[in-house]
């Protein structure tokens, strides 16, 4: 695909699964394949817009055959599975201040070793491990405040999400790699669709003119999305996508 005349921005954790350590639920993935497929062929892009470090976004690619750029690690990396090609949205000096905080959170990160750093991030930061993924959104985002509060010395981003608490660059977030990526294919905003669950996506869905969300999305995101869908997760997304089919007249 050349030139989309739309994008779609989906959210990994919460929408294209349930979690981590979560089975995948296959089928309604095999669904958003096909869909993703029709879509192409109608003009509109699915990309992916995840929290998640390039690893994983690329795995979960394979699985839906996405073959066009993506946004990860909450904004901060764009990644072309084509080419190969990383490419970074913070700053240089911005960098340096993310290596100067994960030296000082790996003094403080502990709880008994339920808190870790997921491998793989290589532009951003992010928190997780038992004592955080199986603690409710609620608990999360306090946890979120409680590290943010102790780091209030470095000017970056925080955002909880279902399972972490993402860390990015001053001024990176979701919406930064969508709209670096609607620049490049020149794709028009007001065509462009976002689907996310969770705090890390508030940016990137109030950047969009169409904002949807599955239904065991976070009372905050549910209030700014005209769409929601009747199920959760990747069942929810599979009922959004067909809402955007019927909507481009397929």
């Amino acid at each position: 695909m050349t030139k989309p005349h739309s994008i779609i921005f989906c959210d990994i954790d919460g929408c294209l699964n349930a979690g981590k350590h979560v089975a995948l639920d296959l089928d309604a993935l095999g669904h958003i394949r096909a869909q993703i497929s029709t879509l192409a062929d109608l003009g509109v892009m699915f990309s992916l817009c995840t929290g998640r470090p390039q690893p994983y976004a690329e795995a979960m690619a394979q699985i839906l055959d996405v073959q066009t750029p993506f946004v990860c690690e909450h904004g901060a990396m764009v990644f072309d599975p084509k080419t190969e090609q990383v490419f970074p949205m913070p700053e240089k000096r911005d960098l340096q201040v993310m290596a100067d905080l994960r030296r000082h959170l790996q003094t403080i990160v502990g709880q008994e070793n339920t808190h870790t750093f997921e491998p793989g991030n290589e532009f951003g930061l992010c928190l997780t491990g038992p004592g955080i993924i199986e603690k409710s959104y609620a608990e999360i985002s306090a946890i979120k405040d409680d590290y943010q509060a102790r780091c209030s010395t470095y000017d970056v981003i925080w955002a909880p999400s279902n399972c972490a608490v993402d860390i990015s660059p001053k001024g990176i977030s979701k919406q930064t790699g969508a709209a670096w990526l609607l620049e490049r294919f020149g794709a028009a905003k007001y065509t462009t669709y976002a689907i996310g669950d969770s705090a890390g996506d508030f940016a990137v869905l109030s950047f969009v003119d169409h904002a949807m969300c599955p239904e065991n999305a976070a009372p905050e995101v549910k209030k700014m999305c005209p769409t929601i869908a009747k199920s959760p997760t990747a069942m929810g997304v599979v009922e959004i996508l067909d809402a955007i089919l019927e909507e481009q007249g397929r």
